[in-house]
């Protein structure tokens, strides 16, 4: 059985087979840290990086890259979907930047590009593109939550605030709903990647690195209110799905 096939017949099976490529990499790089010290940010940018590469093999391999949403541009039409997400990632400068040397953002924003090519290659791309088969607002959920629990790892380094980390869960699942909801609207991937990566570049620069710290309950009310607004905005935009699915006549 080839691959492509076997992605078409068990959308399940091959989601999860994408899901543990992304799981396999980020353990391996946390067990590589542990042991010879190479850095958090180091770290972030090699799971990023080889998750891309590996990302861009299977693509190829499965010629999903239409499929995936990168060979469709962005229509001017479709701008004003993009409003909320990206006002909502710069809520993060409210409070002023911490980040201001030039070479130090160059690098955020390189890496944060990279980061949102390859989480969105995976979650929004290829996990989603092998769930859909089962109906649309399933994969939209499923691969929704595989995205928000995998940030529960980041309380495993020891890195992130625990308390924030459950809260930015909740946060990364709204999210979730909403960009595949914009790439189901659009057919396009590459807004999520910029949506992606603006969320992160803007926490980069006003933290000032990828450590969290323990957040104040205002932050963490706030975090927890933006994951309920995407969840509202993503359901939203596919309302026309929903409705069709309550719709559809059930088959005995």
């Amino acid at each position: 059985m080839t691959l492509t096939s076997f992605t078409t017949e068990h959308p399940y099976r091959s989601s999860a087979w994408f899901l543990l490529i992304v799981v396999f990499v980020l353990i391996a790089l946390a067990v590589i840290n542990l042991l010879f010290l190479i850095g958090i940010l180091v770290q972030v940018a090699a799971v990023d990086l080889i998750l891309a590469i590996i990302g861009i093999f299977l693509l190829t391999r499965l010629d999903w890259w239409g499929k995936a949403g990168y060979t469709t541009g962005i229509r001017l039409a479709h701008v004003p979907l993009f409003i909320l997400p990206c006002a909502i990632a710069l809520l993060s400068l409210a409070e002023g930047i911490r980040v201001t040397a030039p070479v130090e953002i160059l690098t955020f924003a390189a890496l944060t590009l990279v980061v949102g090519f390859a989480e969105e290659t995976y979650f929004r791309g290829l996990i989603l593109t092998s769930l859909l088969p089962t109906g649309t607002i399933r994969a939209v959920i499923l691969s929704s939550f595989v995205f928000a629990v995998l940030h529960l790892l980041n309380i495993i380094g020891g890195t992130w605030d625990p308390f924030y980390t459950v809260v930015d869960t909740v946060a990364a699942f709204g999210l979730g709903i909403t960009l595949a909801a914009i790439r189901l609207r659009t057919g396009s991937i590459w807004p999520l990647v910029g949506i992606h990566a603006l969320f992160d570049f803007t926490s980069l620069i006003a933290m000032g690195g990828i450590d969290v710290p323990a957040q104040s309950s205002r932050v963490l009310f706030i975090s927890i209110l933006i994951g309920i607004v995407f969840v509202a905005y993503g359901l939203f935009l596919l309302r026309n799905e929903i409705s069709g699915a309550i719709q559809r006549p059930v088959i005995s």
